[in-house]
């Protein structure tokens, strides 16, 4: 049972994070580009690095490096955004403490509550995280 709850993690996370790695791709190489720009493709990345996590195969310690490397790279986007895009930082911040809490129980007690819980917390913040993306496309 732990092992489909499992699988049904990555897979949503999977869906979810693709979507947001593809977000900014075209964003311009000038020298001029805001540092805002390659911290959310940063954060992209790290969403779509959580979302390649199995928990099953890869353990539990992958989850949490890969919570820690979206807990980093969404630090740097505060960073580079909170003045100019504070109410959609404070989204991000709030999303990204809920994905933290799920992540916590489910590393102290597995089950399939806590691990729906991740899955619906990852799938919050990748939706802030594009969202945040779009919102900072005409930076970019």
């Amino acid at each position: 049972m732990t092992r489909f709850f499992a699988a049904l993690l990555v897979v949503g996370v999977g869906a979810v994070a693709g979507g947001c790695s593809s977000e900014g791709a075209s964003s311009s190489a000038e020298s001029t580009t805001p540092a805002v720009c390659s911290s959310t493709d940063a954060l992209q990345a790290s969403m779509a690095d959580l979302g390649d996590v199995q928990v099953v195969e890869d353990g539990t310690a992958a989850l949490e490096d890969a919570v820690a490397s979206v807990k980093s790279a969404l630090e740097d986007v505060v960073d580079d955004a909170t003045s100019q895009y504070a109410t959609q930082v404070d989204g991000l911040q709030e999303s990204f403490d809920a994905l933290q809490t799920a992540a916590g129980s489910a590393l102290a007690t597995p089950s399939a509550a806590t691990l729906s819980a991740v899955t619906a917390s990852v799938t919050a913040l990748a939706n802030e995280v594009t969202g945040f993306a779009d919102d900072i496309a005409s930076t970019c």
